[in-house]
């Protein structure tokens, strides 16, 4: 997207929203309209964009030459993560059904790393089968689940195992992982028994230790401690005569979601690979959120301007079933008018449409005039929104338009009621156990 995103909603003066790869915004919601005449909403992405912020990141991580795995829960619109794969990301997944989508986008064994604390026993079978990089394991049982897996393949399956380093990082404590009070990783002494004791695991190269300590991270100082844990685990399991030859360093990557902090990416690159010169390690990065939120926006129509007293409520087509980022973790994103009016700028709380009173994108903040019929963009939503929407309110998910090279496609439609509908069933289920 366009570098030019104009001021944060909810300051003074007229705000100016982005193209997408040569696209005006105000051109998408009407191209779509087209072929979804009831469309009032939808997801937008420039691909040009993401594939930019993919060479930066592995450009400024390339003296490690890392595997850079995107994390698919970020996003995995097959438009979105088969460009990614194009310009030379792996894949992160978190389940079965992440797995299958990597490899229909054309993510080869080499490229799929398979995380997740809850692993089924489907998961081991299919990374054994049809192979992966690396799965990081999340607990010590965890390992057994996959030692049979691959025996029953005859394979071998690589094993890093998730450390909780007990780091505390700032922000919303649902985007805390490293922490004590997280439901990640296992202690760093079971870790250390395990890698001492792999030989109980003979289809497993159980080399590796994988830590993640949070998201949407501002600053490095976290990520400099979980990397000395790393060191050090790495360290003292040598001197057990059990060495480590991975790190997986997750991601948590923060980016400017308008209030001008953006992770230093660089400076953090360069740091690392000065930190570790002469540590012979593959490592690992798995980037999400840094890669696609600043590339997509949600657009919406404005349902209603309603006044009561002296407050006003803009009333948008999209709610938070679509974008549910606002309601769970307070999240801020900038609003920005598509065809801005003229006229003084108002206090307005941005809300949908949803029967919640939780449904508010942003309160009293300072907006151009809108009127019914205008659209807006919420900037910032390429990450966790499409990824996290449902059907509540039974409201169909929106569709999904990509642009590249200053063309608009639509790359998923929007459901409809007569979609969800479809879903409806009345099937007998066999009696007696599952067999």
């Amino acid at each position: 997207m366009s570098a030019n995103r104009g001021p944060r909603a909810g300051s003074e003066g007229a705000t100016r929203a982005p193209d997408l790869a040569g696209v005006p915004l105000s051109a998408v919601l009407p191209a779509l309209q087209r072929i979804e005449p009831h469309a009032r909403a939808c997801w937008a992405y420039d691909l040009d964009a993401l594939e930019r912020r993919a060479r930066r990141f592995q450009s400024a991580f390339a003296a490690l030459s890392p595997l850079v795995a995107y994390a698919l829960k970020a996003n995995v619109l097959p438009a979105l993560i088969e460009r990614a794969r194009g310009a030379g990301l792996g894949a992160e997944s978190g389940s079965i059904g992440e797995l299958v989508i990597a490899a229909r986008a054309g993510f080869g064994a080499a490229a799929r790393v398979l995380n997740g604390n809850g692993r089924t026993l489907e998961e081991a079978a299919w990374a054994a089968r049809e192979g992966v990089a690396l799965v990081n394991a999340d607990s010590i049982a965890e390992l057994d689940v996959l030692q049979s897996a691959a025996a029953r393949e005859g394979s071998t399956l690589r094993v890093a195992l998730r450390v909780n380093p007990g780091i505390e990082t700032p922000g919303h404590r649902y985007v805390s992982t490293g922490g004590e009070q997280a439901k990640f990783g296992i202690a760093a002494g079971d870790a250390l028994e395990a890698w001492a004791a792999r030989a109980r695991w003979p289809q497993l190269a159980l080399d590796g230790v994988h830590l993640h300590v949070g998201s949407q991270l501002a600053e490095p100082a976290p990520l400099a401690r979980s990397l000395e844990v790393a060191v050090e685990l790495a360290e003292e399991s040598a001197r057990r005569a059990a060495p480590l030859s991975l790190v997986n360093l997750g991601g948590g990557f923060g980016v400017d979601y308008g209030a001008g902090a953006e992770f230093p990416l660089e400076a953090w690159a360069r740091r690392l690979a000065e930190r570790t010169r002469r540590l012979n390690f593959s490592w690992v990065l798995e980037p999400g959120r840094w890669m696609v939120a600043p590339v997509g926006v949600l657009i919406a129509e404005v349902l209603w301007v309603k006044r009561r007293g002296d407050r006003s409520f803009v009333v948008l087509a999209a709610g938070m079933n679509d974008l549910i980022r606002p309601a769970l973790y307070r999240a801020a994103h900038r609003i920005v008018p598509l065809e801005p009016r003229e006229g003084a700028p108002e206090r307005v709380t941005v809300v949908g449409p949803v029967c919640e009173s939780a449904d508010v994108f942003a309160e009293d903040v300072v907006l151009p005039p809108l009127r019914r019929g205008d659209a807006v963009a919420l900037l910032d939503a390429g990450a966790y929104g499409a990824s996290m929407s449902s059907n509540y309110n039974g409201r169909g998910r929106l569709a999904e338009v990509v642009a590249s090279a200053g063309r608009l496609r639509r790359a998923r439609a929007g459901e409809t009621a007569e979609d969800l509908a479809r879903r409806d069933t009345d099937d007998a289920l066999p009696p007696g156990p599952v067999t």
